[in-house]
């Protein structure tokens, strides 16, 4: 049986005045390795090592294996799902996700 094992990554959610952000430390993971998607309101990352030794080498010894990462998270009810952006860069994956406009705290004028 080959079973897929993942580890879950360090992750930090922030909330600002107009959206939400999510940081993912995925070292070592390209765009391509990764898969985020949206489930209802629940956000998940997975990514898939693929590491090849450069043409002509061999393995001779191995402690290096880059894990699969996997994390999920649900986002909050103010978060508009249709804004999802997600950029990864050096090693971070962000995630951001704005606020609904209802949610947002509006100024009401008094006459």
């Amino acid at each position: 049986m080959n079973e897929e094992k993942f580890v879950v990554p360090t992750a930090t959610l922030t909330e600002k005045p107009e959206e939400y952000e999510l940081k993912v430390e995925v070292p070592g993971v390209g765009k391509e390795d990764a898969d985020l998607h949206m489930d209802g309101k629940t956000l998940t990352l997975k990514t898939h090592a693929k590491y090849q030794n450069p043409a002509g080498f061999r393995e001779v010894a191995k402690e290096f294996e880059r894990p699969n990462y996997a994390i999920s998270a649900d986002l909050p009810e103010m978060a508009d799902p249709k804004t999802i952006t997600a950029k990864l860069e050096n090693g971070i994956l962000t995630v951001v996700v704005k606020k609904r406009a209802e949610s947002k705290p509006t100024q009401i004028p008094i006459l």
